[in-house]
């Protein structure tokens, strides 16, 4: 099969969605997105066992997220890669769900507690003349790594476009590849007109 098109899937059922929902599932998709690869490659690139990753790489190709690119001839058993459907994919709003149903959010929500626990004194709230302000306040000895700050911001549509292309820069950044001192950690930025 050839390489993904240059276009955008339109995700049209719950299933489908689901991948996007599923923050395992969605790595192992979006890392076919970036080059063909076999199941072993993505072993490497995604810490998921092997029967695991071929129960979803076969769940991707049955919903029409992936497909087979080639199969290369060995010894024994052919390997098999894959690639994504598309370069990107669209999900629906309302096939989406909310954002507080979303097991991330839970994920960064469970985090957040976990590691502010212990740690915190408390929550300071504040207004300085431009907007309320909302500011966690941990223990000075405190060596958590966790960080949830809150801000209202007057932003003018070019700032917040500049904003918005900021937080992608700055997450882009840091988005390094496994290694063996680099531990995981899970961020989420957002901002919103209110």
């Amino acid at each position: 099969m050839s390489d993904p098109v240059d276009a955008r899937l339109t995700v049209g059922n719950r299933e489908a969605a689901g991948v996007f929902a599923n923050l395992r599932q969605r790595h192992i998709l979006l890392a076919l997105v970036a080059q063909e690869r076999s199941l072993s490659d993505l072993a490497a690139v995604s810490d998921t066992p092997l029967n695991l990753l071929h129960r979803h790489v076969s769940k991707f190709v049955r919903l029409g997220l992936a497909q087979v690119s080639r199969r290369e001839a060995r010894a024994g058993r052919a390997i098999t890669f894959y690639r994504a459907s598309a370069s990107t994919y669209f999900v629906p709003a309302d096939l989406a769900g909310s954002l507080l149903d979303n097991p991330v959010a839970r994920q960064m929500r469970e985090a957040l507690e976990r590691n502010t626990a212990g740690t915190l004194q408390g929550i300071l709230y504040s207004h300085d003349g431009s907007g309320p302000r909302m500011q966690v306040v941990k223990d000075s000895g405190s060596a958590s790594m966790a960080a949830e700050l809150w801000r209202n911001l007057h932003l003018t549509e070019p700032e917040a476009r500049e904003l918005a292309q900021a937080f992608k820069a700055l997450l882009e950044r840091y988005d390094l590849p496994p290694r063996g001192d680099r531990r995981k950690y899970l961020a989420h930025t957002a901002f919103v007109r209110a």
